[in-house]
This record gives C-alpha cells, sequence and structure tokens, in this order.
C-alpha cells in the first residue's frame, strides 16, 4: 500500500481508512487505485477489524478521477472500478462511509456503491462531471440506487451549481442514511460502526452477500471474471514463457507463476 496516498488505522477493531491527496480533492490516481484496491483486501483478512469508516482528508472526500495526464496508467485495465470494494463478493466486512464536500464521479461511486452505510456532512455534494466532457458510462453505475428518472437526471446534467445533488436531496434519495452537521460527521460514523462490531460477523455476511447479490447484473460479473481469471493469465510469466518458446521453437518450461 502507498502510505502517502492512503491511510489505515485500526483503532478498537474498526479500521479507519482515509484517502489522503487533500490537494487535489483526494482524486483517484493510479497510486491510490492501487492502494484502494490492496487496502480492501487487507481490511478482510485483518482479524482485528471488523467494521471499517472510509473517508477523504481535506476539503471533500473525493472529486473523482484525477484526469491529469498519465494519472491513471493505461495498462492497468479497470484501475479505477477496481478501487471500489467487491462487497458482497470479495468483501463481507461492512464500510461506514464518512462523506464530506465534494463526491464526485468515482468520488461518488466510492461514497454510495462503495460503502454499505453512508453518512453525509450537511457540506456534502454528488455529481457527475463526466457528462459535461462525455467520459463513457458503463451501466454498472446506473439503478438501482436511484429512481429512474433521477438516476437520468443525475448522470446527464449534475455537473453544475443548482444540478449537484445536496446532502439532504440523497438522503431523501436514499443514497446516503444520515445527514448531520460537518463537526459532527466522524462521531456519527463511529457510533454506526460500533454498533455494526455488536453484530455476529456470520450475519452480516450473510446479508451483504444477500444485498449485493440481488443487485448484480451482468456487466460487473464479467469484469470481475476477467480481472480474477483473465487477466492473471494474460499478465503471468508462463504465458510469457509459451510466447518464447514458440518463437523459439522449443518446449516451454513453466513455473506457475
Amino acid at each position: 500500500m502507498t502510505a502517502a496516498v492512503l491511510e489505515y488505522e485500526v483503532k478498537d477493531r474498526i479500521a479507519h481508512i482515509t484517502l489522503n491527496r487533500p490537494d487535489k480533492l483526494n482524486a483517484l490516481n493510479g497510486a491510490l487505485c492501487d492502494a484502494l484496491r490492496e487496502t480492501w483486501l487487507r481490511f478482510e483478512k485483518d482479524k482485528t477489524a471488523l467494521v471499517a469508516i472510509l473517508s477523504g482528508r481535506g476539503k471533500g472526500f473525493c472529486a473523482g478521477a484525477d484526469i491529469a495526464p498519465g494519472s491513471i496508467d493505461p495498462k492497468v485495465p479497470f484501475q479505477i472500478h477496481r478501487s471500489y470494494p467487491g462487497n458482497g463478493f470479495s468483501v463481507f466486512k461492512p464500510i461506514v462511509g464518512a462523506i464530506h464536500g465534494y463526491a464526485l464521479g468515482s468520488g461518488y461511486s466510492l461514497a454510495v456503491r462503495g460503502c454499505d452505510l453512508t453518512i453525509a456532512a450537511e457540506s456534502a455534494v454528488f455529481g457527475f462531471p463526466e457528462s459535461r466532457v462525455g467520459r463513457p458510462q458503463p451501466p454498472i453505475e446506473y439503478l438501482p440506487y436511484m429512481p429512474f428518472k433521477v438516476s437520468l437526471e443525475y448522470f446527464l446534467l449534475s455537473w453544475k451549481g443548482g444540478r449537484l445533488v445536496p446532502a439532504q436531496r440523497a438522503y431523501e434519495l436514499g443514497l446516503v442514511n444520515e445527514v448531520v452537521p460537518d463537526d459532527k460527521l466522524h462521531e456519527e460514523a463511529l457510533c454506526w460502526a460500533k454498533l455494526l462490531t455488536l453484530v455476529p460477523p456470520s450475519y452480516i455476511r450473510a446479508v451483504k452477500f444477500g444485498h449485493y447479490k440481488a443487485v448484480d447484473n451482468d456487466i460487473r460479473r464479467h469484469e470481475r471474471e476477467y480481472v480474477d481469471w483473465q487477466l492473471p493469465q494474460e499478465v503471468s510469466e508462463d504465458r510469457q514463457e509459451g510466447l518464447r518458446a514458440f518463437m523459439e521453437k522449443r518446449e516451454p518450461r513453466f513455473t506457475g507463476r
């Protein structure tokens, strides 16, 4: 994990996971995406942690993908998507989001899709600026997180001013679980996390599996299957050895790596 861009600390069985690029409004670059992917797996295996709280340092939670040239590695398939926790499939422990300021684009996805329970500060604002620049939007982002008409409005128009979704509106739409004053955000998120530590982990696992299974779709499944099964083979040493052996007209020497 790259400690400079992401912080991980466990206190009283609660893992505090903090996005730490405040000068960039915690925009997701390659390093932060990779750190998040590693951290979700670390959290799931961490026997000292039962619950996680995800938050962002600085003025906002996450402004979305970092669009600066070279920020995202084009050689890493689905680098941003792989920064989201595999809720109900590889991550079964509960995640509480403590969201303040901007939660835009991929930041919205982390806050809403990535967290099982989301607490929003009054300053929280949700939006999708990708529509302004015509960035392709995969179907995995759509319903069931919003009513049909609202989803269309959000993904087409929530990029400026009054079309951004404030915290209270997000609560009314069911995107967040509670709205609190900014100075009470982490206190409230901690309260929810502590309550979750009192619920049997096996019960939480079953509930998460059932809920995320119910909203799964073909696009998500195909992406997971590619990342989990095909991609490792494509980048494996054995594949490179097989290609070299074919070109050199010899028997390959596979190592299982």
